[in-house]
């Protein structure tokens, strides 16, 4: 008798069909196994990366915040107005007070 006859009519019976069905569904789970591993790795590799940019741009806005607050400093405004654009306070004598009703 051929051998692969032999091995249809094995597995047509009962348990050689329920063995092939066990087999295929423990490839299929050890592959989705394999695929679900791989995923997470990825995922967690992209999100170091991106965890790591925030961390760059983070430090780059406390930078410009710092840049901000010492640009603004009203010492530095007054000084930037008075060396730069030639601007000097006014006389206390020109100011007029104008009262709100």
């Amino acid at each position: 008798m051929n051998p692969l006859i032999a091995f249809f009519r094995w597995l047509w019976r009962g348990p050689g069909v329920k063995a092939l069905l066990a087999g295929i569904l423990l490839v299929s789970s050890a592959l989705a196994v394999i695929a679900s591993s791989h995923q997470t790795r990825n995922m967690y590799r992209e999100l170091q990366v991106l965890q790591q940019e925030q961390d760059h741009l983070q430090s780059e806005y406390e930078k410009l915040l710092l840049e901000q607050s010492a640009l603004a400093n009203n010492g530095r405004v007054h000084q930037v107005a008075r060396d730069e654009l030639n601007m000097m306070p006014p006389d206390l004598g020109k100011i007029i007070l104008v009262e709100k009703k």
